[in-house]
């Protein structure tokens, strides 16, 4: 009897895994149809030429139920800024709070800033709601760009991006929402800058 019943347990907790496994898939993000990574100049800082490319990874925080697929492309690195798209896949919270669709959006003007051994990307979007994207799907990325109705900023996500030159495979990131929630991501190189090689 005691067999019978272990085997149905492990049975059911296989399940269970299972089922969490699937819906942990979600929607992966979708790729943009015009990326364009260029080759950088070469007197930029070696941290910015690490930039260039694309990067994949999966959110993860508190308010995060099973992780955020995401993806982005850092199309061009000048000495002070960036041209990226950032793409992200299905995304729940917890709380059930956002439910946001699989899209992507072209950041203009990311601004880079240095240390000794790193370059850190900043930049900003609106909320990651279809409503919310400009049909073009070009954000400038400042901090002073407004989102939303009635000239109100609102619903502005922020996000950093840091890369260090003793571990150039690896970008590490960080996401807040417009309700202060953080989240954070270690992202790989998954497909390099043919063009800078």
């Amino acid at each position: 009897m005691k067999k019978i019943y272990g085997i149905t347990l492990l049975i059911f907790l296989l399940t269970v895994c299972l089922c969490f496994s699937a819906s942990d898939q979600g929607h992966a993000p979708p790729i943009p149809p015009d990326i364009a990574i260029e080759s950088p100049d070469q007197s930029l800082p070696a941290q910015a030429k690490l930039l260039l490319g694309k990067w994949a990874g999966r959110w993860s925080g508190w308010k995060s139920t099973l992780g955020w697929d995401t993806e982005l492309y850092v199309e061009r690195v000048e000495k002070d800024s960036a041209r990226v798209v950032f793409a992200w896949g299905e995304y729940n919270t917890r709380l059930g709070s956002c439910h946001c669709d699989p899209n992507w959006v072209r950041v203009q003007n990311a601004k880079i800033r240095y240390s000794d051994s790193s370059a850190t990307l900043e930049f900003y979007t609106p909320k990651l709601r279809p409503s919310w994207l400009k049909r073009s799907h070009t954000v400038t990325g400042s901090a002073d760009e407004v989102f939303g109705a009635h000239g109100k900023s609102s619903g502005r996500y922020s996000y950093k991006f840091v890369i260090d030159k003793d571990d150039p495979a690896v970008l590490k990131g960080n996401f807040v929402s417009a309700g202060n929630s953080p989240l954070s991501v270690k992202m790989k190189k998954i497909e390099q800058d043919k063009k800078s090689e």
